[in-house]
């Protein structure tokens, strides 16, 4: 997927299609992908309405999105909804100063789902200019650099956790074993 980034060949459109939206006047408007992104460090953001992890860090993401951008800092976000339905993906994608996956295009965003291998959200991939992943976590990174001082944050990672399925499962067993081996001992 990657490709030169001095090629002038590389296109955007390989991983988002044509078209993306963005806000303007309160309206979402539609903007080409390769106007849009071309030549800019791209951070994929997966998010939803009624999550709310993803509604305290968005805030810290639009606020350091915003001081990059002042600095001069060739970055878009584009945001990749998570939401239920359109009525929340609008409510919530009103309030960012990004781009966006269209809400309607489930197939593009399950897709960058899976080739990000997202398993919880908030999830945030950033991109170099010729779509080279650069940071697999840039969540923690945003979090931990909130003025992009360390911007492109090269190599954070996810941080290693047990998976929740994993974690039940140890739980019930350890439920298990001390209710039938370990019985409460009866009072006299």
């Amino acid at each position: 997927m990657a490709a030169d980034a001095s090629s002038d060949s590389f296109s955007w459109r390989s991983l988002f299609a044509d078209r993306l939206v963005e806000n303007r006047g309160g309206k979402q408007v539609e903007v080409a992908v390769d106007e849009a992104l071309k030549g800019k460090h791209v951070a994929v953001y997966f998010s939803a309405h009624w999550c709310p992890p993803c509604r305290a860090f968005t805030p810290q993401l639009a606020n350091t999105y915003s001081k990059l951008k002042k600095d001069g800092k060739e970055l878009e976000v584009v945001f990749v909804s998570m939401d239920r339905n359109q009525a929340q993906f609008d409510e919530y994608f009103g309030s960012m100063p990004w781009t966006a996956v269209p809400f309607r295009d489930d197939q593009l965003r399950s897709v960058l789902s899976r080739k990000f291998q997202v398993q919880g959200i908030p999830h945030l991939v950033l991109l170099a200019p010729d779509s080279t992943v650069l940071c697999g976590n840039a969540r923690s990174a945003v979090a931990a650099d909130p003025n992009g001082e360390k911007f492109p944050w090269h190599g954070a990672e996810e941080p290693k956790s047990w998976p929740v399925p994993w974690l039940l499962l140890a739980f019930l067993v350890f439920w298990l074993i001390n209710t039938y081996f370990f019985p409460p001992k009866a009072k006299v």
